[in-house]
This record gives C-alpha cells, sequence and structure tokens, in this order.
C-alpha cells in the first residue's frame, strides 16, 4: 500500500507556495499551469524559488546580481558578435586607412579590404563548418584543431596561435602606450612602455575579476568605437577644414584619389601587408566556445555578423577619406580621420580604445585555449596551467603566462618589430583550420561510401538468409562471398560492421537532458560514451558557404605566402 507524499511546507525556508498542486501525469509529476513546464512531485517547488534561480531563468545577465557563484553563460550578441568586432575593429582602422588610400588609390583599397575579409571568412567558414558538423566544448581554436588532427598537432598549432595573440597584445598596448606617452608629452620609450604596461596589469585585473566584467567593459568599449565611427562619418558632411587638407565631398577628390599612385618602395602587397593584421582577432569569439550556451549556433552568427559590420566600417572609412581629403594630406597624417570627424575627442577616444579593447579579447580568450592544451596533458610540464578559479574556471596561472610574455615583448620590442611576428602565427593557425575542415568533410565522405557499401552487403546477406526458408547456411558455400570484397572475403567479420555501427548510432542519439556545468553527474552521463559520429551538413543560412574545396584553396593561398 502506497502512501501519498506531504506537502513541503516551503514557508518555512523562506519559500512561498504560490501554485495549488497540479494533476498529476500518472507518473509522479506534476504541470505547472503558468508555463508548461514538469517540475517534479511538490506543486510548491517552482525553479523561481531555488537560491540560483536567477542563473536558470531567462533573465538577462545585466540584470542580475555580480559576485554570484554560478557560472554564466552568453549568447550571440553579449558573447560572440562583442567580443569578435573590438578585436577587429582596431587601431589600424584609424590610423591607417588614408594612407592605404593615397598608395593604392579607392578601387584598389576596396579591393584590399575585400581580400582581406575574404581570406579570414574563409578560416571563419572553415572554423564554422567544424563546430555545425561536431560537438563543440571549450578551448575555442584549440578544440577545434585538435578534435580533428588530434590533441598533439592541435596542441603544437594552439601554442603557435596563443604566442601570436600574446605578442598582438603587446603589439596593441604599445600603440597605446606611445599616443598616450604623446599626449602626456613625454618623450621616453621607457614613458611609452610604462604606459603599456600599466593598460596591460589593469586588463589583467579586470579579467581575474570574472567574465561578466570583461563582458561589461566589452559592451562599453564596443559602444565607444561605434560613436567614433559614426562621429567621422557625421564629421565628413557637416564641416570642412580646407588648411588641414579636408575639403569636403564634390570637390574633386573622388576622381584624384579613384586609382592608385605608389609611393617608392611601396606596392600592393605591401599596403596589404600592413593592412591585413587589423582581422588576425577574427577567432576572438570562437575562444569563448566554454562560455556560451549554444555554441554551435552563437558562434557562427555573432562571428559572421561582426565580419559583415567590420567590412562595413572598413570600407565606409576608405571610401569617405578617399572622397574628402586630398592625396598629400592622406599620404603623410596619419591623424587626418581626426580633422574629417565632428567631434575629435570622440574619434580619439575611439582609437585608444580600440587598442585596449583588443587587447583586453586577447587577455581574455588566449588563457582559456592555453588552458584547455594543459588539461590535454599532451604536453608535459604544463598541467599546471590547466587549474582555474570559480565556476567558470577562470584560469589564472595562464593568465599570468601570457602577462608576462605581453609583458617581455613590450620591453624588447617596438611596433614595427612586432608586426611581422604577428601575422605569421595567425596565418599558420588558419591554414591548420582550413585544412581541418577539408579532412573532416573528406573523412565524412568516405564514412557515408563506406557505410552505403556494408548497408548493401548487409540487404544482400538477409537476402540469402530469406531465401533458405529456415535452412541454415553453409559456411563453406562459395556463394557466401560472392558479392562481397576481397578484404570482406579475408576478413569476414567486416561484415558485422553495420550492426556494430547502428549500436553506435543509437547510443549516441540519446538524448541529454540539457544540465550546467555545476550540475552533478547523472548515472547515464558518468558512463563512457560512443565515439560521436561526424555529422552531414545543417540547413542552417550559412552552411552553404562551408565548402571543403574553398578551404583546401585557402590552405594553399596561405603556404604559398610562405613557400
Amino acid at each position: 500500500m502506497s502512501r501519498g507524499r506531504k506537502d513541503v511546507d516551503w514557508d518555512r525556508f523562506g519559500l512561498e507556495n504560490r501554485n495549488p498542486r497540479s494533476p498529476s501525469d500518472g507518473r509522479g509529476s506534476v504541470r505547472s499551469s503558468d508555463d508548461g513546464d514538469w517540475y517534479g512531485a511538490y506543486a510548491g517547488h517552482r525553479p523561481s524559488d531555488e537560491l540560483f534561480a536567477q542563473e536558470e531563468s531567462n533573465q538577462p545577465w545585466w540584470k542580475s546580481q555580480f559576485f554570484i557563484s554560478q557560472p554564466v553563460l552568453f549568447g550571440t550578441w553579449d558573447g560572440v558578435f562583442t567580443s569578435c568586432l573590438i578585436n577587429i575593429f582596431g587601431v589600424i582602422v584609424f590610423l591607417r586607412s588614408g594612407w592605404m588610400v593615397a598608395e593604392a588609390g579607392i578601387i584598389q583599397a576596396i579591393l584590399i579590404v575585400i581580400v582581406t575579409v575574404s581570406i579570414v571568412l574563409i578560416s571563419v567558414l572553415s572554423a564554422v563548418g567544424i563546430c555545425e558538423r561536431c560537438r563543440v566544448e571549450s578551448g575555442g581554436v584549440y578544440f577545434l584543431l585538435s578534435h580533428v588532427l588530434g590533441s598533439r598537432l592541435g596542441g603544437a598549432i594552439g601554442l603557435l596561435y596563443c604566442f601570436g595573440q600574446a605578442v598582438g597584445c603587446a603589439l596593441y598596448v604599445t600603440g597605446f602606450g606611445e599616443s598616450m606617452a604623446r599626449l602626456a608629452g613625454f618623450d621616453s620609450p621607457w614613458a611609452e612602455r610604462g604606459f603599456a604596461g600599466a593598460a596591460v596589469l589593469a586588463l589583467g585585473v579586470i579579467n581575474v575579476a570574472g567574465v561578466k566584467w570583461v563582458v561589461k567593459l566589452q559592451f562599453l568599449l564596443l559602444l565607444i568605437l561605434l560613436m567614433a565611427g559614426l562621429d567621422f562619418a557625421v564629421g565628413s558632411f557637416v564641416h570642412t577644414d580646407p588648411a588641414a587638407g579636408f575639403d569636403g565631398w564634390l570637390t574633386g577628390n573622388l576622381a584624384n584619389n579613384t586609382f592608385s599612385s605608389y609611393s617608392e618602395g611601396s606596392s600592393w602587397f605591401t599596403v596589404f601587408g600592413v593592412f591585413f593584421p587589423t582581422v588576425t582577432g577574427v577567432m576572438a569569439g570562437i575562444n569563448m566556445s566554454g562560455d556560451l550556451r549554444h555554441p554551435s549556433t552563437d558562434i557562427p552568427n555573432g562571428t559572421l555578423s561582426a565580419i559583415g559590420t567590420s567590412t562595413f566600417l572598413y570600407l565606409m572609412f576608405v571610401f569617405v577619406l578617399g572622397a574628402t581629403c586630398r592625396r598629400d594630406v592622406l599620404l603623410t597624417d596619419f591623424m587626418i580621420a581626426a580633422k574629417v570627424s565632428a567631434i575629435s575627442v570622440m574619434l580619439l577616444a575611439g582609437l585608444y580604445v580600440s587598442s585596449m579593447s583588443s587587447c583586453l579579447a586577447a587577455m581574455y580568450g588566449t588563457p582559456r585555449v592555453l588552458q584547455s592544451i594543459a588539461n590535454e596533458n599532451v604536453i608535459p610540464g604544463i598541467a599546471i596551467l590547466g587549474r582555474g578559479r570559480g565556476p567558470n574556471k577562470v584560469p589564472l596561472y595562464s593568465m599570468a603566462v601570457v602577462a608576462v610574455t605581453t609583458l617581455s615583448f613590450i620591453l624588447v620590442g617596438q611596433i614595427n618589430t612586432l608586426a611581422p611576428i604577428v601575422t605569421m602565427p595567425f596565418l599558420l593557425t588558419y591554414a591548420a583550420i582550413d585544412y581541418s575542415y577539408f579532412a573532416l568533410a573528406q573523412t565524412h565522405e568516405i564514412q557515408l561510401r563506406r557505410e552505403d557499401r556494408f548497408r548493401a552487403q548487409e540487404f544482400l546477406a538477409k537476402s540469402r538468409t530469406s531465401q533458405g526458408y529456415g535452412a541454415t547456411e553453409d559456411e563453406n558455400s562459395p556463394d557466401k562471398y560472392e558479392d562481397s570484397g576481397d578484404l570482406d572475403q579475408l576478413f569476414p567479420e567486416r561484415l558485422r560492421h553495420k550492426k556494430i555501427a547502428r549500436q553506435m548510432s543509437e547510443m549516441s542519439n540519446v538524448s541529454v537532458p540539457v544540465s550546467t556545468p555545476d550540475d552533478p553527474p547523472t548515472p547515464n552521463q558518468s558512463k563512457p560514451s560512443a565515439p560521436v559520429p561526424i555529422r552531414s551538413k545543417l540547413n542552417n543560412w550559412y552552411s552553404g558557404f562551408c565548402n571543403r574545396w574553398i578551404s583546401l584553396v585557402g590552405v594553399r593561398q596561405i603556404l604559398h605566402h610562405f613557400f
């Protein structure tokens, strides 16, 4: 005889019974009349009564309290889009767009922008293709590489990527230090290094404070950057400054600046080399994979949206400067964009913020990649770098390594020295990502062909069994292998492949409930799972742009740059 459960008096625990008991479904569960979710055997127990209910609710993160003990996950716009855009709308756009137009002309400058974006877009689509067809975990770029190429090769390329990010961070803050030193009236290289080092330490403290503070600051920096871009566009219409070389629209500058006029020692490739580092941080959103709610969809939507927005801003700077300013001024005055803007202070703020934001994004994503490499235990001696603090596993030790590397290159390098060091690791990483997607897609196609062959063999075997009408087939019959290949005749166990593959498919298709990183593992989750198969392309709007042959062409072009 079963005894009924007594209702829990939630008022004793500071909670309130808001709903009367709902009709049971016969399985011990009840249905709430508010939102149709199934909660459990207690009618008074609602998720809103939980101690950490704000993390489980649909309330936006910016309305919740800081300094909580639960992990915080982000989405397409508050996570990926913000991190990616502030990392690719950088200082080169503000300082070198006019010089690029003066050297290459408007037409070729637009071509440089398109080619630059196309190169990184191929790598981004390759990364998107991997995210779409495989399970995405924390680790960002390293996870994508190790998941396809293996932990050893992925770890080697991941370390190269982390090195490039650390040196790139030194490049960003070195430019910031030079600008701040001149603004403060100091003419000493040690003053520049002091400002740059202080910026690194300040951004490191923000990263240690937690991911919420990083994203909160990123929103503020992104707002300043977009306001600087708007100020530049509006300023080109509301005033002119002929003495500074800014003549305004419809003054003949568009025709004069249409075609190229390279100075001695410059060419299309040299100008392209100056502009390309602008987009080297395009993988910043992918490095957030461990802090995203739905990384397989948030990463493609956020990254591609950021690339589209930044491409529009690049082209706007090129066209506005080429149509409103004289070529001789564009060639020599790197701050011409500030003279075009309506409020110079706003554009200068965007210039300084662009340096800080790029460094912030690099110091956020790079330690997490390094943490994932350390947790794989493929490189001896760095296991301590895999430790994390708090529910989001903030990688303090990895942050310290990245900060020390950045400070080292601030002390020993200059902008002209650091620029070529930054580009090479990123190009090699992009080539590895392109090849990874090509290998993944090729493997999936081979797998499908093999499955079709085994399926046909199984069908023929079943047909012969049914024709036997209950008789046992002779193991020595020559007809047993007449439709099988040579390998199947030599190794009869290959004919059992389909049965094993079906069992693995059934295991992998079992739905797993969505859980937070702090949820205790269920018995099903604690068991070792079968290998996850490669999925086919989904029907997302970006799926058609992921092509393995285009990725292979991207690998060839990058390697041609080196060899």
